[in-house]
């Protein structure tokens, strides 16, 4: 159900069936011009929510634009489908152009082929394939799309929200700052009582090291209201950014504790390792696409040891394996 949070301001709780983050936070700033920031997934009960609660509103829809967050499909899945003409599909230029490159088979075998190299076996990618939300339930093909870029502006009503670029949890991912409310929807930069999965992207050297300076960078904003794109939970800005210092931490003194262990291990073998807020017995037993995240964030994690200098990523053959540096 929607709920009013502030004048022209409304929370849409979208369901993700079957999905570990069970909803997602879609929020509309309404005005002459209406702004909806994330969809949901291309999936049914996402698109029966977003317009049953856009209906319950009032939004005009033939006077609404959209705003993505990032390129996840949970946020982008429905936006081609919910765009009238004459309105706008926003979102930041790296992101949307590793979206639309995602949306190509020829991306994702070679995604795929990656995470074969990394430990996964080639009939776990297989069964992945016709799986994985990331690629079945995002946005259909769609000409579009308006890039931006850091510091843009987008007025909305008396409102003007600045993008704050803060790579990391994507590559591209933007932030949106009302400085006027104090006002920051986060996406998925900063949650509360979840941390933003970080993982490996193609073409980003160090996602985590990427991750940190965004935390770094909002950190210095004035924010009285923070806004994410999951869960209700609320609490103090700041003293979240330091728990999610601290959680990323304990998890670099985790895979490098595991890393000197027992050298030459590959990711998939020491994300099985690692600790994970996650109901399996045990590593066996954890959901095919929940080890395809948890791997990508390990292989964050061992990049960014690579980069400090204290781990080694060494490949034979077709396949890479990890080692203390030196």
């Amino acid at each position: 159900m929607a709920e009013q949070l502030a004048e022209n301001l409304w929370r849409l709780e979208i369901p993700l069936v079957g999905n570990p983050l069970k909803t997602l936070n879609s929020y509309l700033l309404t005005g002459e011009r209406s702004l909806l920031i994330d969809t949901g997934f291309r999936q049914d009960p996402c698109r029966e929510a977003v317009e049953r609660e856009l209906s319950a509103v009032g939004a005009d829809r033939d006077r609404m634009d959209i705003f993505l967050t990032h390129l996840h499909s949970d946020h982008t899945g429905l936006a081609p489908e919910l765009i009238r003409p004459g309105c706008r599909i926003f979102m930041g230029r790296s992101d949307g152009a590793r979206m639309l490159a995602g949306q190509s088979r020829d991306f994702w075998q070679r995604t795929y082929a990656g995470f074969v190299t990394e430990g996964f076996s080639r009939e776990e990618m297989a069964a992945l394939w016709d799986t994985n939300p990331a690629r079945t339930a995002g946005p259909v093909p769609y000409d579009g799309y308006v890039f931006l870029e850091d510091g843009d502006t987008l007025p909305v009503g008396d409102r003007a929200l600045r993008c704050v670029l803060t790579p990391g949890h994507t590559p591209g991912h933007l932030c949106l700052w009302d400085a006027a409310a104090g006002r920051l929807f986060s996406g998925d930069h900063i949650l509360f009582h979840i941390t933003p999965n970080i993982c490996r992207w193609e073409g980003a050297a160090d996602s985590l090291g990427d991750y940190l300076g965004s935390l770094a960078k909002v950190e210095s904003l004035p924010v009285r209201e923070l806004l994410p794109a999951h869960r209700r939970d609320r609490g103090d800005f700041r003293e979240r950014i330091g728990e999610l210092k601290a959680h990323h931490a304990r998890r670099l003194s985790d895979a490098l504790a595991i890393v000197g262990a027992d050298p030459g291990r590959t990711a998939y073998e020491i994300a099985g390792r690692m600790a994970w807020s996650i109901r399996c017995r045990s590593w066996a037993d954890f959901p095919l696409t929940q080890k395809y995240f948890a791997v990508g964030e390990a292989l964050a994690h061992l990049d960014h040891l690579c980069r400090l200098g204290q781990a080694e990523r060494r490949v034979t053959g077709d396949t890479a394996r990890y080692y203390p540096a030196g």
